[in-house]
């Protein structure tokens, strides 16, 4: 009986392991899976066979027939999210089983290398409190990661290359800081299991995260760009053919995006780039009110001096312009010792801000306080500049003076001034020197400038400028 047991074991062992049914990569082991929203399955079989597919939590068996190419695809429901380990099987004859799945909330974050920073960090650039949070992962917290391979593709491409990770002390050194930290923020109020898709790539630029029609809409950067393999990562169209089209059968509920230093010199078109990027993604994963979140660029000291503020601009413009959209201002997360280092040291704070604006614009939690104070209106009263801002909720303050405010002269040249917080909260007050002529306004519109102003939730005002006039 015993040997008739063991053999029956390597019989069975040997058909897991020959099953004709081949999933893509993220469709494995650990995943999370949305919650609450018809998700689909896809892989490949044999051609026209028979696809079953049982989930443990339903009695309804799925079925579909693979197409003569052997490919399949079917829709699943999926039930409010819990902490509860589901299983999946799916069958052509032979079975193949998916285990330790959760259900929950599923985002993507993609972007450039801060987007991608790890707990284990860059060289002589660690990640603040990065030993804490290592100590303290655990794999029941129900935080989940998707770490899609770094893929510079020239052609569209249907399969990626990634695993699902635990949230365990080990596994945590490969996990995206604001990833993970944005995972924990959303789990703190939600309760329920957050999976994280990181697909991020060092160095790109938006146009690699974009097709070959929208790119061949621009002439700053050509679709046909000549770029060497070394530096492949730079050319148009190839990590969203590589890194972001495979993704789109997987059900997301919305985008983190962390990009823009790989654009700077090139701001011109940056805002109807970002905004074509969130159409092209909305389409691509078949919901046009996927909501679009972007962090904004951190303060550093880039050659020059006012096109890092263009491109937070152009991310301002864009999200206000997009629906279902939003952005968090980093303008107080970089200290003076880190105005060289491109990859700050602080994302816990980045990933809390991007939790924050999701609960309250995605979620509708509509007590949190996650939008920064932002520019509205300039009134002109006597000798005093009257600026009115948005967002200050129980009002604006600061820390000492008030720094980051300068005024314009007739040579478009800019001077730090004084300002003052109005009596209404919501106004800042520059007083004009006698004589002088208001012209324009800026706040912290250059490569690296740490302001001061926040409003009472403490987050900080976002940077701004009234002209429009060529450096």
């Amino acid at each position: 009986m015993k040997k008739f047991s063991y053999f029956t074991f390597l019989l069975l062992l040997q058909l897991h392991v020959h099953a004709a049914i081949k999933l893509p990569a993220i469709l494995s082991d650990n995943m999370i899976l949305q919650q609450k929203s018809v998700v689909k399955l896809w892989g490949i079989s044999t051609t026209k066979k028979n696809i079953s597919v049982r989930v443990s939590w339903t009695n309804t068996l799925f079925s579909c027939a693979s197409k003569p190419d052997g490919s399949w695809e079917l829709s699943i429901f999926t039930p409010k999210g819990s902490f509860e380990k589901q299983s999946i099987t799916i069958s052509d004859g032979l079975p193949l089983s998916l285990t330790n799945i959760l259900i929950g909330e599923v985002w993507l974050c993609a972007g450039q290398s801060n987007m991608a920073m790890t707990y284990s960090g860059y060289r002589n650039q660690p990640i603040a409190n990065a030993k804490e949070d290592i100590e303290k992962a655990t794999e029941e917290s129900g935080i989940r990661m998707f770490n899609v391979d770094k893929t510079a593709s020239n052609v569209p491409t249907n399969s990626i290359k990634g695993k699902w990770l635990l949230s365990n002390p080990k596994n945590l050194l490969s996990f995206s800081v604001v990833g993970y930290t944005y995972a924990q923020q959303l789990q703190k109020t939600l309760n329920c299991p957050v999976g994280i898709i990181n697909s991020s790539y060092g160095g790109s630029t938006v146009e690699g995260w974009l097709n070959q029609t929208t790119v061949q809409k621009y002439t700053d950067y050509p679709a046909n760009a000549i770029i060497p393999d070394s530096l492949s990562h730079l050319r148009p169209c190839v990590m969203f053919q590589g890194m972001i089209r495979p993704l789109r059968n997987y059900q997301i509920k919305g985008i983190a995006w962390y990009q823009g230093e790989g654009n700077v010199g090139r701001s011109a078109t940056y805002s109807q780039k970002l905004q074509d990027l969130a159409y092209l993604w909305r389409f691509t994963f078949d919901n046009p009110e996927l909501p679009f979140y972007v962090v904004e660029i951190a303060p550093y000291l880039y050659e020059t001096v006012s096109e890092p503020a263009k491109i937070r601009e152009a991310q301002y413009i864009a999200t206000h312009t997009l629906t279902h959209a939003g952005i968090i201002s980093t303008n107080d997360l970089v200290p003076e010792t880190e105005s060289t280092c491109i990859h700050p040291s602080n994302k816990r704070t980045i990933g809390e801000r991007l939790g924050n604006l999701s609960l309250l614009q995605t979620y509708d939690y509509d007590t949190i306080q996650a939008l920064s104070p932002s520019f509205n209106r300039i009134e002109i009263r006597n000798d005093s500049v009257i600026v009115f801002f948005d967002n200050t909720y129980q009002g604006l303050q600061h820390d000492g003076t008030i720094i980051g405010f300068e005024l314009g002269d007739t040579m478009h040249a800019f001077h730090p001034v004084d300002a003052k917080i109005g009596k209404e909260k919501n106004t800042v007050i520059i007083t004009l020197e006698t004589g002088t002529t208001f012209h324009a306004l800026r706040y912290c519109f250059k490569n690296y400038q740490i302001g001061n102003v926040k409003n009472s939730a403490g987050l900080p005002l976002f940077p701004f400028r009234t002209d429009h006039w060529e450096d």
